[in-house]
């Protein structure tokens, strides 16, 4: 049934006018890499190279809901969480965070996937005083040329990025904290629920190889 349906959402702030959500997008290691854990673009079984991340969602609808609702995605790793938890937890005063990703087949113009994103906290704003607000998450989507770069990655070719659409929500610490505080449980508890047989199996499926060879 539809009502039942289930749902990937970790964590979610939610004003009148803004939304930020982390959604659960983590995949397994092939049993090849184990160790990884979590999939970092190993080529699968399929050919298919996969990633683990938390999917980032931004949406504003300060205009109006449905078609005048402006949304925007991005994924982050899952080692991100706990890094800013960790800062958090020292009482952090100011935090820089930027991330460009170009992905995806070109489309008929030559232009991919781009999203870019930024977390930043300033506990002061420019008139010089204390912030209600400090955080700030910001997710940009739009569309330009893949270059590959002489370590063969990608990015972004210069001039040619057109932004599509941005959204920004500004977020209290304590609203903040329990998003990244949220995400983090989650990851240790997939990592405890698909590590541990991960592990497990590729051992024995070591172990067998070894003794194979050794005949």
């Amino acid at each position: 049934m539809e009502d039942n349906r289930i749902q990937n959402q970790i964590a979610i702030y939610m004003t009148n006018k803004k939304l930020c959500e982390f959604t659960d997008k983590l995949k397994p290691a092939p049993i090849e890499y184990y160790a990884h854990m979590h999939a970092q673009g190993e080529e699968q079984a399929d050919g298919i190279r996969a990633y683990s991340c938390i999917g980032v969602v931004l949406q504003d609808y300060s205009n109006g809901t449905g078609d005048k609702t402006v949304r925007v995605t991005a994924n982050l790793s899952p080692g991100f969480f706990p890094f800013v938890l960790s800062r958090m937890q020292n009482d952090l005063d100011r935090f820089d965070f930027t991330e460009d990703k170009i992905f995806g087949e070109p489309d008929e113009h030559g232009l991919s996937t781009v999203t870019k994103l930024s977390v930043k906290r300033a506990s002061v704003g420019t008139d010089g005083k204390p912030r209600n607000y400090p955080w700030c998450v910001i997710v940009e989507n739009g569309r330009a040329v893949k270059e590959k770069t002489a370590t063969g990655g990608t990015h972004i070719k210069s001039g040619t990025y057109k932004k599509q659409r941005s959204v920004y929500v500004n977020i209290n610490d304590l609203d903040f904290f329990n998003l990244v505080y949220r995400t983090t449980r989650f990851i240790e508890s997939w990592e405890l629920t698909y590590g541990p047989k991960l592990i497990r199996d590729a051992r024995k499926l070591l172990s067998e190889q070894r003794a194979a060879a050794q005949q």
